[in-house]
This record gives C-alpha cells, sequence and structure tokens, in this order.
C-alpha cells in the first residue's frame, strides 16, 4: 500500500546514511493492518524522526516555536505540521483555516498551538505526503531546487553539524562570487563578499533551516483570508542561508514566497545582496571591505530589527566579520 517508501529517494529523506535502525517499520506495519490509533502518543521514537524528516523535505515546520527540528517527539510542534499538510491537501475534514490561524501574537503563540487539535498518522496522509514528495522531486520543487543539496542541507540539520566561517567560505564562496557579480550587473549595487558570508554565518551557519512564524501566518490570514493557504505558510517562514522572511519576496525579486524556498544555493546568497542592498543605508555600507563599528550597528539594525541590540546582533556579525578578513 506503501510501496512509494521503498523508493531510494525517500529512503533518503526519512533516514541518515548509515542509520540502520527500521523500528519505524512495525508502525508502517501497524498502519497498514488498519491500526487507527497511531498518533503523536502512540507512534515510536524512529518513526517520529521519519515523519519529521519528511515534512521538513516538504517544507513544514516541526517544533511549536517554529524551528525544523528532528528530535523524535511528536509533540504540538510536529502535529502542526501534519495538520498543516492535511488542511493543504483536504486530508482531513474536522481541520479548519480558523483553527491553523489562531488568534495569538509572537509572545503566546506557543501556548496557543493548542487550538490545533490531535492528528493521527493514517494512511492517506502518508500516502500523499510520499507522493508529493516524489513530485517535488521529479519537478525540482523542493529546498534549494536540487534533490542533492536538499538531502545535505537536511542532514547536516538533523546533525546540528553547523559550520565553521572556513567551511562555509570553502561551501559557498563561488556561489558567493556569482552573487557579487549579479549584484552589480543587474542591480548595479557594489556587495563585498564577506558581507554576504557574514551574513551567511551569523543567520544560519552554513545549514538552511527555516523558522516558521505563527503568529505571523495568523496576521497574514487575517488580512488576506481567501489567499492560498500553502503561500501564506512560505510567507510566514525565513529560510535560505540568510534567514529572509518569505514576506520579503518582492524586495528580494522572487515572484512568491514558495519560489524562495525551492531558491538554488546561488539563488539563495543573491537574495541576501538584494536584502542588504533594498536600503540606502545598508547599500553604503555594504560595498566596504573595512567597515566601522557604526557600519555594523546600520547592518543589524536593517537585517535584525530595531531590537538588534538586545540580541547584540551587530557585534556577532563584526566579529564574524573580522574573522573572514582574517583569511580571505
Amino acid at each position: 500500500m506503501l510501496a512509494a517508501i521503498q523508493d531510494p529517494r525517500i529512503q533518503q529523506a526519512i533516514s541518515l546514511p548509515g542509520n540502520q535502525n527500521e523500528d519505524w517499520k512495525r508502525d508502517l506495519e501497524r498502519l497498514e493492518a488498519g491500526d487507527v490509533t497511531l498518533d503523536r502518543k502512540t507512534a515510536g521514537e524512529h518513526s517520529i524522526q521519519a515523519i519529521q524528516r519528511l515534512l521538513i523535505f516538504l517544507g513544514y515546520s516541526t517544533a511549536s516555536r517554529g524551528g525544523f527540528s528532528i528530535d523524535g517527539d511528536f509533540g504540538r510542534g510536529t502535529n502542526r505540521g501534519v495538520a498543516q499538510f492535511q488542511f493543504e491537501y483536504g486530508l482531513n475534514p474536522k481541520l479548519t483555516r480558523k483553527m491553523l490561524c489562531y488568534d495569538c501574537s509572537w509572545s503566546n503563540a506557543h501556548q496557543r498551538i493548542t487550538n490545533i487539535p490531535d492528528t493521527k498518522l493514517d494512511i492517506p496522509t502518508l500516502e500523499k505526503m510520499l507522493a508529493v514528495a516524489l513530485e517535488n522531486i521529479e519537478n525540482k520543487h523542493l529546498a534549494c531546487g536540487d534533490f542533492d543539496e536538499a538531502i545535505f542541507q537536511l542532514n547536516s540539520n538533523h546533525r546540528r553539524n553547523f559550520y565553521t566561517c572556513k567551511e562555509i567560505a570553502e561551501r559557498y564562496q563561488a556561489a558567493v562570487g556569482k552573487a557579487v557579480q549579479r549584484l552589480k550587473d543587474e542591480k548595479e549595487a557594489s556587495v563585498h563578499p564577506i558581507w554576504l558570508l557574514t551574513i551567511m554565518k551569523q543567520e544560519t551557519a552554513g545549514v538552511i533551516r527555516p523558522r516558521f512564524e505563527q503568529h505571523y501566518l495568523s496576521r497574514l490570514n487575517q488580512a488576506n483570508p481567501n489567499e492560498d493557504f500553502a503561500e501564506l505558510r512560505y510567507r510566514s517562514m525565513s529560510f535560505g542561508l540568510g534567514q529572509i522572511m518569505g514576506e520579503n519576496y518582492r524586495k528580494v525579486g522572487a515572484p512568491s514566497a514558495r519560489a524562495m524556498f525551492v531558491s538554488p544555493v546561488e539563488e539563495q546568497i543573491y537574495h541576501i545582496g538584494c536584502f542588504l542592498t533594498a536600503s540606502p543605508a545598508t547599500r553604503a555600507v555594504v560595498a566596504k571591505a573595512n567597515p566601522t563599528a557604526a557600519d555594523f550597528r546600520t547592518v543589524a539594525r536593517t537585517y535584525n530589527g530595531s531590537g538588534y541590540e538586545a540580541h547584540r546582533y551587530h557585534e556577532s556579525i563584526e566579529g564574524w566579520h573580522r574573522e573572514f578578513r582574517s583569511f580571505l
């Protein structure tokens, strides 16, 4: 019934390389035997990790605070990811848009997530998840627009294997160089490569790990109640190597938030440059090879918001910038 789960590409999506633990097969056998009790309270740890990896591969958050976590805990965040998927594909008539876009703010979204009812891991849901995953692979509608890159980022996220400045430079420097040239050709903007590397180190440590903001989705839905739910969900996520909010898709020149999610790595780095040069103040700063302390504050305010000082964001990016300058 779930033959697609044996596809080698699906196997890469649901399991870490070299991980021979197949405990999840027991839960799969329960489902295929007609067990309708498999939910977030009864599924095994390895089954949940496989589901979390598949959800993340499909672009859904698995942690209640919006992260993309693979921890084997079918908590409220993973439950929300399953619920969002079921709603988008019409798999659960008990779910409503209002439940998924419950009234909340940034500070209480985590507590009010209980507004989303418990979901079950049923055969139709898993079949559809596998079918959509295979369709996305074929159409390259997946993170980074490339299967191998998407799996690399997924495994790095699972291992929490984040990267040093030198490792980031080694992996992404060529793509940074192309982005810098493109910014010059298309935007007539001069951006020093170290600024793009600095933002990547600060925001993601070189590993694409999106974050979903429930309060953002609830607010966008209130203003756009008839707009496609999936697109609003993407607009409520920050993603890419620069953790740019999907709501900023126009600012970086993307046709949609979903398009930002599936953008190749090179395009994602270009988006960082577009975001930094959209403001005249930061446009002047990021052309500098040797910025001042005030320059770091300018970039911090643009990229992290008015509360940047509380996060010491300006100090962090100054440190990373200095580190990259030491060897580039």
